[in-house]
């Protein structure tokens, strides 16, 4: 049995989303709060209403979601509010059920059966599901033509499937008549009738919700109906009380699943072994004062102990792989919410292989799995029998990560960032400098927040990348906004920003230009007691004098550009897409080149024009920098020069970000245009 469709319609948070489960692991990503729960819960709730194992399952299910009281008087009333997104529509929920050939060879051999409970549902004789509900009434003549009639039908559509066949099953919760109903009443029968054809300890489906709570202590331990009863619930009805039931699950794989404890063993050893190392099931035993011990053993220090004084997270994984394992039947789906919960990363990153190598491949089971874990999600990107499927809102799940959009992750990775990080925050953000991340951070908090800001620490190949992604974004396969912020670095760039992928380039030297306010940067360092700073008007003009000597490298720079030899260098142009003899011809005549200006070169005669052109030039950019010099000056060479003048008892990259701090507490100009370039940026109000 699979699910291979799922369609939501105002449950909750979600209005409309599809999903197409296509592979036998199913990983649904998304932010907080966006409903990865409620798509569990949808199916949960299909299941508990429109194929119960038991009757009070749907109303079980119910009570968990906070739609109804389980108190007896109040359980006749469903609170509709609690499950719709919007009050004045219908619920809708279609999940479509693919069966094997097992499954309807079984239902083929089960007409009978089969007749009897769809004659059962249609008499509304759910409550009372033993073989003698209606006895009085099939002994009637009534009764028996209608239970040949029913079951010609059945025999008729039963013929009609063959393998793999896919059941539609949808359910309609209406809040104008208040009806829960149906769409097919055979398909859901069907289900039923194969789920309970399996002992109580084995389901179908399995809910593992997210909020476990494992009891400290002794624990009441019991074998009969009574357990079998809470076993069966345990699955989907009342799911969270799984996590109470640790040590019952133990004795329960020891005295219904037909095991002895050397088979137990090894199916500690096969959890342990592969997700938590270092550990090993010693035993089941009562201690002298009459409580049940499961005992482990810590290999490295030979240390025994109880399984209560595992970690709630190694106590979820035991139980969660170990029920997965033991209690779901072959062709069963499990419905996992964030397993990741009290584990560190190490263990994550191996949760997705052992569900593929050791449950689904053994017992042919379906994983649908809800996470936050960027290990689970990365060892899931990395295996073709996996699929993602990212919720990014209330009416838009996409499935990722196929053949294209294999080249956005790529450069994505390539930038540093992981799919992870992507999928889980708003966009990306991508800077140039090594403090630039946290300068934002510090500065511009409330414009920045929920985006995964990453240093590229430098430019060199980056606008490739953009360009990648720009490609990307025409075919389509873009779907989060992606900005790019760089030095101006007197190297304006070219690229031209696209919807998702947007170039920032500011309008000074760097980020720290806009940091390096005269008062701000006087006031902070007053504070700071640097000493010889003197008046505010002393230390303004010092200031000015610093960053005005940066003009004679400038000039200097610009002149021996103009005036030099071609560089003998190999530049990337030169020999990209090239054959070797292309490369040789470009190569070789710029070696030419350079030779022949060598061969005429005067030393004299190049000092005096140097030194002149120089001086020129230098009278032609004064002006120019004595009005915008806190915009031309290198403001990470300003604040490193500083530190030559000034003893500065204080790591640069604090006082960076004390600025920053400082800035936006004062709101100052500097700081209010950083922030409407920022907003413009990211498209923001």
């Amino acid at each position: 049995m699979k699910i291979k469709k799922l369609k939501i319609e105002n449950l909750r948070g979600l209005s409309d989303v599809h999903f197409d489960f296509d592979q036998s692991t199913n990983v649904i990503v998304g932010p907080n709060a966006i409903g990865k729960t409620t798509v569990l819960e949808a199916i949960r709730l299909v299941k508990g209403l429109l194929m119960p194992r038991y009757f009070q399952e749907g109303q079980q299910v119910l009570v968990s979601l906070g739609a109804m009281s389980a108190h007896p008087q109040l359980n006749n009333y469903v609170d509709y509010s609690s499950l719709a997104r919007d009050e004045s529509i219908a619920i809708k929920i279609t999940v479509s059920i693919e069966l094997n050939a097992d499954e309807i060879n079984f239902l083929s051999s089960a007409k009978q059966q089969l007749s009897l409970e769809v004659l059962k549902g249609q008499m509304g004789k759910n409550d009372d599901q033993n073989q003698l509900a209606l006895t009085q009434y099939l002994s009637s003549k009534e009764g028996q033509e209608r239970l040949l009639k029913t079951t010609v039908e059945i025999e008729k559509n039963i013929s009609k499937l063959t393998p793999p066949c896919t059941l539609p099953i949808q359910l309609t919760i209406d809040p104008q008549s208040g009806n829960i109903r149906g769409a097919n009443q055979l398909n859901q029968t069907m289900i039923i009738l194969l789920e309970r054809r399996h002992p109580p300890h084995q389901a179908l489906f399995s809910y593992f919700p997210a909020d476990r709570a494992f009891p400290t202590g002794e624990t009441n331990v019991q074998i009969g109906s009574a357990e079998a009863t809470n076993q069966i619930q345990s699955h989907l009805g009342q799911a969270a009380t799984k996590y109470q039931r640790l040590k019952q699950t133990i004795v329960n794989n020891l005295l219904l699943s037909g095991i002895d404890q050397n088979e137990l063993q090894k199916d500690f050893s096969l959890v342990l072994g592969k997700l938590l190392p270092g550990k090993e099931l010693v035993g089941i035993s009562v201690t002298p004062v009459g409580t049940l011990k499961v005992s482990i053993r810590e290999m490295s220090s030979g240390k025994v102990f109880d399984i209560d004084g595992m970690s709630s997270g190694e106590k979820g994984l035991i139980l969660t792989f170990m029920l997965l394992y033991r209690t779901l039947a072959a062709g069963g789906i499990a419905l996992l919410d964030e397993p990741e919960l009290h584990l560190n990363p190490a263990v994550c990153k191996n949760i997705i292989s052992f569900i593929s190598d050791e449950i689904i491949k053994k017992n042919d089971i379906q994983v649908l799995l809800c996470t936050h874990s960027g290990e689970i999600l990365g060892s899931a990107f990395d295996r073709e029998d996996c699929t993602i499927h990212h919720l990014r809102s209330h009416n838009d799940a996409t499935k990722i990560y196929e053949k294209d959009n294999h080249e956005v992750f790529s450069a994505l990775n390539r930038l540093g960032t992981s799919a992870a990080d992507s999928l889980f925050s708003q966009g990306n953000i991508f800077v140039e400098g090594d403090h630039d991340a946290l300068l934002l951070e510090d500065g511009f908090y409330d414009f920045v927040a929920g985006y995964k800001i990453t240093s590229l620490g430098g430019r060199s190949g980056i606008e490739k990348e953009i360009l990648t992604l720009q490609n990307a974004e025409k075919k389509g396969d873009l779907d989060k906004l992606n900005c790019f912020i760089f030095d101006l670095d007197r190297m304006p760039t070219t690229i031209i920003s696209s919807s998702l992928v947007k170039v920032l380039q500011w309008d000074r030297y760097c980020l720290e230009n806009y940091l390096i306010g005269r008062k701000e940067l006087y006031d902070e360092l007053s504070e700071l007691s640097a000493p010889d700073i003197g008046s505010r008007g002393t230390f303004e003009n010092k200031l000015k004098d610093i960053a005005l000597q940066q003009l004679n490298e400038v000039v200097a720079k610009e002149v021996y550009a103009e005036n030099s030899p071609e560089s003998a260098g190999l530049r990337s142009k030169d020999i990209e897409g090239k054959a070797f003899s292309e490369m040789a011809e470009i190569l070789s005549g710029r070696l030419g080149t350079l030779k022949s200006e060598i061969q005429e070169f005067d030393n004299s005669k190049w000092k005096r024009d140097f030194i002149s052109e120089c001086k020129k030039r230098h009278s032609e950019l004064l002006p120019v920098w004595n009005d915008s010099w806190i915009k031309l000056a290198s403001g990470k060479r300003l604040i490193d020069d500083l530190y030559k003048e000034y003893t500065i008892n204080l790591s640069k990259l604090v006082l960076k970000r004390k600025l920053a701090k400082r800035i936006n507490a004062d709101k100052t100009e500097d700081w209010t245009l950083v922030k409407s370039k920022i907003l413009d940026a990211l498209g923001s109000t």
